[in-house]
C-alpha cells in the first residue's frame, strides 16, 4: 500500500528524529548555554550573556547536506529582516558529519548571498552542538533553539513548525508560555516510542500510543496526525478512527484549539475517497461555536470545513468574520487573501470568469 506521508505533520516527524538519542540534560526553562564555536562565517561573534534583557535568539542547527535546512533559509531570512529591529537574532551553526567542512559551509553561504541574510557560525569542535543538540536528545536536522531576552530556552524543535512567527513574536515581547514547551518535551519519548513502532510495522501498539499521548495532550497535531494516517494508510480502520474522533468531540468540543487541531488534521487526509468530510465539519462547527469573542482561529476552520463541503457562499461569509476579528494588519491581510480565494471560486462556480 502507498504511504501518504502528507498524513504525518511536521511536528511527528520531527519528534521521530529523536530516536536513539540519550536523556535529556537541557531542558525548557534553563538558562541557555553559551555559543563556543570555532569559526563566525556570516555577522559578528554572539555572546548571549551579554545580550541579556536587550536580545531574543533563535539557535538553528543545519547542515549544508540537509535539504530541509536549506527550504527553511528563506523563511529564517524573512524572520531576522521582520523582527531584527526588535531585539533578535538567529544564529545558524553547522558542525563536521557527513562530509560537512568549514570550506564548505563558507562557499554555501557566500553563494546564498543576502539570500541567508542572518549570522553563520562554524562549531569544528561540536561543544555546543553536543551542549544544545545532546542536551535535549535531538539528532535530526533542522532543529531550533529560542532564547528570550533573560537568556532562558523557553522553546525548541523544527523551525518550520505554521506559527514559529508567533511564538517568536510572543517571546520578544515577553509574553510566550513555555509550558506547552515543557509537556511537548515529556511527550518526547512516546514519539520515539512511536517510530518503533512504525519501523516494526506494530499498528496496535502505534495507535495505542497516540491516543496516550492525546489523553494527555489533547489538541496534539502531530500525535492526531500519526493516529489519522495508521487508521486510514495502514489499518483501514475508518471506523475506529470514527470512534476515537467522536469521543474526542464529546471530551473537547468547548475548547477551541482541540477542536482546531483535530480539524487540521482531518484537512491533511488528501486522496479524496478516503476523507471524513462530516467529522471535519462537525469538529469545525463545535470549535466555533465555543469561539468567545475576539480573534478565534476556529473561525477560519470553520469556513474552510464549509468551502471544502460546497458551501461556497456560507464560507465566504464566515471568512469574512474572521477578517473582521483578527488582531494585526498582517493577519487581516492573510485572512482577506483566502476570503479572495473562495470569492474567485464562487464566480467561477457561476460562470463571471
Amino acid at each position: 500500500m502507498g504511504r501518504n506521508w502528507a498524513l504525518i505533520p511536521a511536528l511527528f516527524v520531527a519528534a521521530m528524529a529523536t530516536e536513539g538519542a540519550r536523556a535529556q540534560e537541557l531542558k525548557t526553562g534553563d538558562a541557555a548555554p553559551p555559543i563556543k564555536v570555532s569559526d563566525w562565517v556570516k555577522g559578528e561573534p554572539v555572546d548571549i550573556g551579554k545580550g541579556k534583557g536587550s536580545t531574543a535568539y533563535l539557535i538553528e542547527f543545519w547542515a549544508t547536506w540537509c535539504p530541509p535546512c536549506i527550504e527553511s533559509i528563506p523563511h529564517l531570512t524573512e524572520l531576522q529582516h521582520k523582527y531584527g529591529k526588535r531585539g533578535f537574532k538567529i544564529v545558524a551553526i553547522s558542525s563536521p558529519g557527513r562530509g560537512e567542512t568549514l570550506k564548505k559551509v563558507k562557499r554555501f553561504v557566500r553563494q546564498r548571498g543576502d539570500g541567508m541574510d542572518y549570522t553563520v557560525a562554524y562549531d569544528g569542535a561540536s561543544k555546543t552542538v553536543e551542549r544544545y543538540m545532546g542536551g535535549v536528545g535531538v539528532n535530526g536536522l533542522p532543529w531550533a533553539f529560542l532564547i528570550d531576552k533573560a537568556g532562558v530556552l523557553v522553546w525548541h524543535g523544527h523551525p518550520g513548525i505554521p506559527n514559529m512567527d508567533e511564538i517568536i513574536d510572543q517571546v520578544i515581547e515577553g509574553t510566550y508560555d513555555p509550558s506547552d514547551s515543557i509537556l511537548q518535551e515529556k511527550l518526547e519519548p512516546m514519539f520515539q516510542r512511536l517510530q518503533r513502532y512504525h519501523i516494526m510495522q506494530n499498528w496496535d501498539a502505534f495507535k495505542s500510543t497516540t491516543k496516550t499521548i492525546l489523553s494527555i495532550d489533547p489538541k496534539n497535531e502531530g500525535a492526531m496526525g500519526a493516529l489519522i494516517y495508521a487508521c486510514i494508510e495502514e489499518t483501514d480502520d475508518a471506523s475506529g478512527l470514527r470512534e476515537f474522533i467522536e469521543s474526542h468531540i464529546a471530551a473537547h468540543k468547548s475548547e477551541p484549539k482541540v477542536m482546531n487541531a483535530l480539524a487540521q488534521s482531518l484537512f491533511g487526509i488528501v486522496e479524496l475517497n478516503k476523507r471524513q468530510p462530516d467529522l471535519a465539519l462537525r469538529v469545525a462547527t463545535a470549535g466555533y461555536e465555543a469561539c468567545g469573542d475576539g480573534d478565534c482561529v476556529m473561525v477560519e476552520t470553520y469556513a474552510r470545513a464549509l468551502f471544502e463541503i460546497g458551501l461556497v457562499d456560507k464560507a465566504i461569509e464566515v471568512q469574512a468574520e474572521a477578517v473582521t476579528r483578527a488582531k494585526g494588519a498582517e493577519r487581516r491581510a492573510l485572512l482577506e487573501k483566502v476570503k479572495s480565494y473562495y470569492e474567485t471560486c464562487k464566480s467561477l462556480q457561476s460562470g463571471r470568469l
